[in-house]
């Protein structure tokens, strides 16, 4: 998230705040919003972060607790978010 926070901030001033804001924002909604968001692979849930389309959440349910487990760009490998599911067993 910092990595791509400082990556929009250099192209734009200001930019990263804005980035940093909306997955702020996109975090706190899953209190009301985790289970609407579809599952993308075994139990992870992917949920938007609207003004920067290519950005996600991605995050598991554990008993009634939600795990973030990276703010990923899409068009990552998704190998890295399965081996942090992994990780967390």
């Amino acid at each position: 998230m910092l990595e791509a926070a400082i990556w929009y901030e250099e192209r734009q001033p200001g930019l990263g705040d804005e980035f940093l804001s909306e997955v702020d924002r996109a975090v706190r909604a899953l209190s009301d919003s985790a289970l609407l968001h579809r599952i993308r692979f075994a139990d992870v849930r992917r949920a938007p972060i609207h003004r920067f389309k290519f950005y996600g959440v991605y995050y598991i349910l554990h008993e009634q607790e939600v795990w973030v487990l990276a703010i990923f760009h899409g068009r990552r490998h998704p190998r890295r978010l399965e081996e942090r599911r992994e990780k967390i067993g």
